[in-house]
């Protein structure tokens, strides 16, 4: 017999990962348009690029919870590879930020 499957609370903790996730991307943006303010226009554009960037993994992440897909939506390999290149690339620039201080 197949019985319905109840996802419980993992759909809402699946959410509030990605959003802790694009909360540290979104910081990150925001300390490199700060550290770029008057100084250095590649930071200015890094620090758009990533704030940008992690506003739509936000958009996206909500729209995929408020469509009530399953949370192996958010967790396809795909999606998972974006995320880490993203956070690969914002590690970069917050390095390059870092070292040309």
């Amino acid at each position: 017999m197949n019985t319905p499957r109840d996802p419980g609370l993992q759909p809402e903790r699946t959410l509030l990962a990605w959003r802790r996730t694009v909360l540290g991307l979104v910081a990150n943006g925001i300390l490199l348009l700060a550290s770029g303010h008057g100084t250095s226009d590649i930071r200015l554009g890094l620090g758009i690029v990533v704030t940008v960037l992690a506003l739509a993994c936000w958009v996206a992440v909500t729209a995929v919870y408020r469509r009530g897909l399953e949370p192996s939506a958010l967790g396809s390999e795909r999606v998972l590879r974006l995320a880490a290149g993203l956070v690969l690339v914002v590690g970069v620039f917050d390095l390059y930020a870092v070292v040309t201080r």
